[in-house]
């Protein structure tokens, strides 16, 4: 019988779901939740003050409204996890505020504008209407030019970033103008190119921004990188973290090197070059490519028992359309909505339009992009989110450490598997260990110790065998998102213990079907609530199975 604790507990649930989306309409249309898609974020100092306040009133309601030991059923993970996701967001706003450091207005134009114009399920006069509202002048101030406004702490690197996103929008812009001509709609064309007015006026002022900045970035230094640590479930020092970090990187090193000489080449550098050169034959075959890829995985994970997928759930591969080819110059991966009607991903693939840019799909990172975005990694946890997972823990619990950590355990699983047994495939694998484990204790020297934006690049470079371009992109990622970057590496190491400790529990019972079922079933937990509920479930399960 519910407490009153628990009707407590989902009363205030109730009224933060709908206050975080009304602060977060662009996650309303991630979600699949379309009332939010005519609505834009208020990203004025007036408006994040707002939200500081309901988000402090909230933990107070929880902390003073709800006794935890009164809680039963999922309310008991649930209510540490949304307590913990509120303070979190509290040490973004108020210990280290980056809406007063970076106006990422600019760049929000495209969470604004691209889930609506990708998803086919939504019908094409919502679609126009929707991008209309939050293109207008009147929204574009309110995120836009307000999170400009409120930036009064600027730091160059991430104006640089915002200008750098800001310019991109003409394109994406381009795509609404090519989509309001197909469909006939002349007020659509004339709201992107009111759009296409504003950003560039936005771009003058950030310009401006730019030659008042601070030089570089400003790192969370240490107390609000341990808090975040802390809300996110995780028990390690940076210290711990970093030195473990070292030691893994170094290994992986080794595992490249004892693969390198598998290939015949000399050191690892040439080996991540003999790996690169093996790509299809022909830019014209690169669809087929990845579509047979995704089948190949998706039979693979059948017929080995890696994991159960859910009825009706499928990865299609279609070729980008043309009015997306310049925001997806590559591929990406669309997951089916938390909130919406169909269990079907898209993976999207824009062909080369050249022989050299065969380069960028070389057949190894494929396989284990295809293996860490679809099955048996991303598209693989979102259906079963959608098949198992109650609402609110759909929206609240979206735990980095078990989203990206168990896509990054998906890698290495399937080598242990033996999906291929190539030493090529090896180098791949071991290569992006390096680099997730790299990203630990660079997360950490850039935050905890403010090592410059160009000494950390040249780390990536030489650590993690990164280009030097790629690796700018990376680093700067890095300064705006901290503990994100271990976050890989953490779940991952995590999730590979607790197969071994539900190994022991079940004895001859175990699987790996089994153990995925019992981990994915949960959601997106942070992974040190998650192992205490499977490992509570895989004893019940020993218990039933010992019982006369």
């Amino acid at each position: 019988m519910p407490t009153r604790s628990d009707d407590s507990f989902d009363q205030i649930m109730e009224e933060l779901v709908s206050e975080l989306l009304r602060h977060s309409p662009f996650m309303g249309t991630y979600l699949g939740l379309h009332e939010w898609d005519f609505m834009v974020p208020d990203m004025s100092r007036e408006g994040v003050a707002e939200e500081i306040s309901l988000i402090e009133r909230f933990i107070e309601r929880l902390e003073s409204d709800v006794v935890a030991d009164e809680l039963s059923g999922a309310r008991v993970i649930d209510y540490p996890v949304v307590l913990n996701t509120l303070k979190l967001a509290l040490v973004q706003l108020v210990d280290w505020p980056l809406w007063r450091m970076y106006p990422a207005g600019p760049s929000m134009v495209g969470e604004a504008v691209f889930p609506l114009i990708i998803d086919p399920t939504l019908p094409r006069e919502h679609v126009a209407e929707a991008i209309k509202a939050r293109l207008r002048p009147a929204a574009l101030q309110k995120y836009v030019s307000a999170s400009i406004d409120a930036a009064d702490k600027p730091y160059q690197l991430w104006v640089q970033y915002s200008l750098a996103a800001g310019q991109g929008i003409g394109s994406l812009l381009g795509v609404v103008k090519g989509l309001a001509k197909e469909w006939g709609d002349e007020e659509l064309s004339e709201v992107a190119e009111r759009a296409g007015d504003v950003v560039r006026k936005e771009l003058g002022r950030l310009q401006d921004m730019l030659s008042k900045a601070e030089p570089g970035y400003l790192p969370t230094g240490w107390d609000p990188f341990v808090k975040m640590l802390k809300y996110r479930f995780i028990t390690e020092t940076p210290e711990e973290l970093r030195l473990e970090s070292y030691r893994d990187a170094e290994m992986y090193r080794e595992r490249i090197a004892e693969a390198a000489k598998d290939l015949g080449v000399s050191g690892i550098e040439e080996a991540i070059k003999a790996v690169e050169e093996v790509t299809p034959s022909e830019a014209s075959a690169v669809l087929d490519f990845v579509a047979e890829m995704v089948d190949t995985v998706r039979s693979f994970i059948y017929e080995n028992g890696v994991v159960e997928l859910p009825p009706g759930e499928r990865v299609q591969v279609i070729e980008t359309p043309d009015y997306l080819k310049p925001v997806i110059p590559f591929a990406a991966y669309m997951p089916p909505k938390a909130f919406g009607p169909s269990f079907l991903g898209t993976y999207l693939v824009t062909p080369p339009a050249g022989e050299e840019g065969l380069k960028k799909f070389s057949y190894y990172d494929v396989l284990n992009t295809v293996i860490h975005e679809a099955y048996p990694g991303h598209h693989t946890q979102h259906v079963y989110e959608k098949a198992f997972v109650h609402p609110y823990r759909r929206i609240f619990a979206k735990a980095n450490d078990l989203i990206e950590g168990w896509a990054h355990y998906c890698e290495e699983l399937m080598l242990e598997m033996g999906i291929d047994n190539s030493p090529h495939y090896r180098v791949q694998v071991w290569k992006d260990a390096l680099w997730r484990a790299v990203r630990v204790y660079l997360d950490i020297e850039i935050h905890v110790d403010g090592i410059p934006y160009e000494k950390a690049v040249e780390k990536l470079v030489r650590d993690a065998y990164l280009p030097r371009d790629g690796a700018q992109g990376e680093v700067l990622r890095y300064t705006m998102t901290p503990t994100y970057q271990l976050s890989y590496w953490y779940g991952k190491k995590v999730i590979k213990a607790l197969r071994e400790e539900v190994k022991k529990i079940l004895g001859q019972r175990f699987s790996n079907a089994l153990f995925h079922k019992l981990l994915l079933e949960e959601g997106a937990l942070p992974v040190n609530i998650l192992k205490k509920v499977v490992v509570e479930k895989a004893r019940k399960l020993s218990n039933e199975k010992e019982a006369p």
